[in-house]
């Protein structure tokens, strides 16, 4: 499962969550997501692991594109 924390535009956290990498990918190449790219996220967790990103939503599919996460399972 992805976790992904992010504050909002009133700077509320908020969540948003997949199933597994393969769901997390499609909702991002369909456009499912109603995220901002500039959305600042706060903490992401790949079952379980906090992954240590902060970044911007619209770069977090290009980091996780990076990892081994194989080590995540």
């Amino acid at each position: 499962m992805i976790e992904i924390s992010y504050l909002n535009a009133a700077k509320q956290e908020c969540h948003i969550s997949f199933e597994d990498y393969n769901e997390f990918v499609r909702a991002q190449q369909a456009c499912w997501i109603a995220i901002p790219d500039s959305t600042p996220v706060t903490k992401v967790t790949i079952n379980g692991h906090d992954i240590e990103y902060k970044g911007q939503f619209g770069d977090l599919y290009f980091h996780i594109m990076k990892l081994d996460l194989a080590q995540y399972q």
